[in-house]
């Protein structure tokens, strides 16, 4: 790679300026929340005293004599219907409060209250002073109010009590399954022995995150139950991953067997370029068209009884890896032109060849991070972008997991091993980009079957939140005679979504991510004339790929969200390629940045009447198809601005006390980032139609996903970012100070205009890493827009101090992009000229 390489885009980190920043005061208004404190209280002391009878009985059947194991009960405690639950956690007393969920109504939250048996007499005590007695303050209340009156109901706790997988809880007491025990992380190593003496199968490998360890057991109703009578462990129960869909396809015949001519015309990637690391079923590299870019050395397993070749029936990892360098096939082979590869290929075989047993639980999220290191292992120094079409099936994707969690500790580097301890600078562990399938909708013949989409969610784990959730699109709509169905037609339209992909519209939209972020081609399926019969993987509406059996049929069909997952990984790929000083956070926001909705998307959001029915279709379609040309390089008239940047969300200040003694004070919100934009001034003033700025703001979240988080995400987040951006009626000060509490002049300014021509809102587009929002409005109103923030939201590096992570960096990206339907505007000459560089600029990689 040349040490200096074009950058169409401009950098503007030279334009950012940091504050120290305060959450500005927000007015809470009338919560429509009141408590008789004579009736609730009194009722509260009565709902505990029967639920410690009841629950206490529980413990008569612990095991005698048990080593180290703390005796306690659980107590389900529900929140009053539109109230979130009181942190209810007192660790010095060893009461913890764990399996956080929706109750059935979707209304209120429920959890399971762990209360050491040395601590009951302690909350019965906190709850008495809640119902009888008052604070010395000057504004008199009831004690512990905050804790105690969002409380509806306490009752004893069942092992259903600590069930959060949406699956349903297992009905047959004597069906055996693998169980996700979520530990709090000082007592799990307890669990594991705990396990052996009740003759129960324990993986002492356990899934590591902050305060919680993943500890898979095996057994059924009641053994776990005895588990849980015999520990003080246990936060949370769920379904372990143990089953796993890999998406396949069906070998078939083709005519076009011109594979020896177009490896005559295929140029091998260099020695340092990045590469593609496809975690699969393994790969047939000797394939003529593979061995071009796959070593063999850069092939790897996770259990070297499995091989490394491709294991599936069906030829699953060699189908991902030609699409990840060809894309569909069907264009080079009859095309004459040289192919240039600017990136290899890596396989990593982390699922079972058929017959072959698995020594693991199928924990795929510690099988994830083992197969992610074994490259980095072999070639530490190579740029490379992850990519996995492998789901749990008819698992939904809305509430992190396992397997989602580790996916995003990947992202942000912090699986074990990657973060230095003696690091003095905080969190700085290698960040990577991964790209996941959606997920397929089942391969039904009749289209009733699969009619309601809101049926078949985004499946785990592709809702993790640093992860490139990829679904699919399709403009293959023709369907060739040598198909001999001469009665059939397609059954999406041009442009239209994928008959193979999944949506999110039924997820919950304030707390979930939106999935997928982009969509590539996946293929069609045909319909019969009467619409009564379907039919998946005809040839003309599918794509071609490489095949396992390549000696007797090099060629193949390939189709639904893989296909599209490796088209993703390839682009991203490239973009490392062309621009290797790039971060991980970039490519992201660089390849939704690019991505634009096809007309017959764009139809259907015009046809929206409100910003939910735009959110429906983003979470259908996401942000659209990706372009590579546009991910590379600004057009004249469509002007993308980028900047990396490091910001640190949070701090805690050492502080002297009247008495002259030192102490910390809790962590509070450290810095806001301003962004005066080298706006094209002349040329936005000078049109007179609309004009689109689209934003998108990527970074990388540490997980937690354990107690709160699947109904709290900023429980979920070590940090969470958002961007502002001025409004045209405003001045620069009235924005900073509507912004950061800390820039209050304590002059009274005007408030500024609502801000309504934003696509989706930001309420809309919080939960996640990566949000993404599209303005639209006059050239003129843009710009007077001049200037962005980007400030910090809370999460757990701050809530967690013993952790001590609220001194920690975090990194992010910003995209910020002008276009114009007028192809006479030059944005990009005019921004050129203000900022002193030429049109054709240079970025130098050192």
């Amino acid at each position: 790679m040349p040490s200096n390489y074009r950058f169409d885009h401009i950098l503007i980190n030279a334009f950012r300026t940091s504050e120290t920043y305060g959450r500005p005061n927000r007015a809470m208004g009338n919560r429509g929340f009141q408590r008789d404190r004579n009736v609730h209280g009194p009722r509260l002391e009565r709902d505990l005293t029967a639920a410690l009878v009841e629950a206490h009985q529980l413990l008569t059947q612990r095991l005698p004599d048990i080593p180290g194991q703390e005796t306690g009960v659980y107590l389900e405690v529900q929140s009053a219907d539109g109230e979130k639950l009181p942190d209810l956690n007192w660790i010095s007393k060893g009461i913890r409060l764990g399996a956080v969920r929706l109750s059935s109504t979707q209304e209120a939250e429920v959890g399971a209250l762990f209360v050491p048996t040395t601590a009951a007499a302690f909350l019965t005590e906190k709850i008495r002073e809640y119902a009888h007695e008052n604070t010395t303050s000057h504004a008199p209340r009831p004690k512990n109010q905050d804790k105690i009156e969002p409380i509806e109901t306490i009752r004893a706790a069942s092992l259903e009590s600590l069930w959060t997988d949406q699956r349903p809880f297992p009905d047959d007491p004597q069906q055996r399954i693998w169980w996700e025990c979520w530990c709090w992380s000082d007592r799990a190593a307890k669990l594991v022995l705990l396990a052996e003496r009740l003759n129960l199968r324990a993986i002492s490998r356990s899934l590591t995150f902050p305060d919680f360890e993943v500890v898979p057991v095996y057994g059924n109703r009641n053994e776990i139950l005895r588990l849980v009578q015999n520990s003080a462990a246990i936060e949370e129960l769920r379904h372990a991953s143990d089953n796993p869909a890999f998406f396949t396809v069906t070998a078939r015949r083709e005519q076009n067997l011109w594979v020896n001519e177009l490896v005559g015309r295929v140029r091998p990637p260099g020695e340092r370029s990045p590469a593609v690391c496809i975690l699969d079923s393994g790969v047939a590299r000797a394939h003529p068209l593979l061995e071009i870019a796959i070593p063999i050395e850069d092939c790897h397993t996770i259990n070297s009884a499995w091989g490394v070749d491709d294991g599936s029936i069906h030829g699953h990892g060699t189908n991902m890896a030609g699409s990840t360098l060809y894309g569909d096939l069907t264009s080079p082979l009859s095309d004459a032109g040289d192919v240039d590869l600017m990136h290899g290929v890596e396989s990593v075989k982390f699922l079972p060849p058929p017959g072959q047993p698995s020594n693991d639980p199928l924990n795929y999220g510690s099988i994830t991070q083992a197969a992610v290191a074994l490259p980095e292992v072999s070639q530490p120094e190579r740029s490379r972008v992850y990519c996995m079409a492998v789901t749990n099936r008819d698992v939904s994707g809305e509430r992190p997991t396992s397997w989602s969690a580790a996916v995003d500790q990947v992202c942000a580097g912090v699986m074990l091993g990657d973060i230095d301890e003696d690091d003095e600078d905080g969190v700085e562990g290698p960040r990577r980009l991964f790209v996941v399938s959606v997920g397929n909708l089942p391969d039904a013949s009749n289209p009733d079957d699969i009619s309601d989409l809101d049926e078949y969610p985004v499946e785990d784990p592709a809702q993790a939140w640093n992860a490139i959730g990829v679904g699919g699109f399709t403009d293959k709509v023709d369907i060739a005679a040598a198909d001999n169905l001469p009665t059939w037609q397609a059954l999406a339209v041009v442009g239209d979504l994928s008959p193979y992909s999944r949506i999110s519209t039924d997820w919950n939209h304030s707390r979930t991510p939106i999935k997928p972020e982009i969509v590539f081609e996946s293929g069609n399926k045909a319909i019969n004339s009467a619409e009564t019969e379907l039919l998946s993987g005809v040839d003309s509406l599918s794509m071609l790929t490489t095949s396992k059996d390549f000696l007797a049929q090099p060629i193949t069909t390939f189709w639904a969200t893989s296909a599209a997952a490796a088209q993703a990984a390839s682009m991203a790929a490239v973009i490392m390629a062309r621009h290797p000083d790039l971060w991980p956070e970039t490519v992201r926001a660089l390849m939704i940045q690019s991505a634009e909705w096809t007309p017959a998307m764009k139809a259907r959001f015009d046809a929206c009447r409100t910003k939910r029915e735009c959110i429906q279709l983003a979470r259908t379609f996401g942000y659209g198809v990706p372009r590579l040309d546009r991910a590379l390089a600004s057009a004249q008239n469509d002007l993308a601005l980028v900047a990396q940047a490091y910001i640190k969300p949070f701090k805690r200040e050492r502080v002297t006390d009247a008495n002259g003694r030192s102490q910390l004070k809790g962590p509070t919100f450290d810095e806001v980032h301003y962004y005066t934009l080298p706006w094209p001034q002349v040329s936005l003033e000078g049109l007179d139609s609309d004009v689109r700025l689209k934003v998108t703001l990527s970074y990388f979240i540490e997980p937690s996903p354990g107690a709160t988080a699947p109904v709290a995400p900023a429980q979920y987040q070590s940090h969470g970012l958002r961007f502002e951006l001025k409004r045209s009626d405003e001045t620069e000060a009235a924005f900073r100070q509507r912004i950061n509490r800390l820039e209050d002049s304590g002059e009274e300014l005007p408030a500024a205009a609502p801000d309504d021509r934003w696509l989706l809102g930001s309420k809309s587009i919080a939960a996640g890493s990566l949000h993404c929002d599209i303005w639209t409005g006059p050239a003129a109103d843009l710009a007077a827009r001049n200037v962005i923030a980007v400030y910090p939201v809370s999460g757990w590096w701050r809530y967690r101090t013993h952790l001590k992570r609220y001194d920690s960096r975090a990194r992010y990206s910003l995209v910020v992009s002008i276009a114009s339907p007028e192809n006479e505007v030059q944005f990009y000459s005019e921004i050129a000229q203000i900022i002193g560089i030429g049109v054709e600029t240079e970025i130098g990689t050192g």
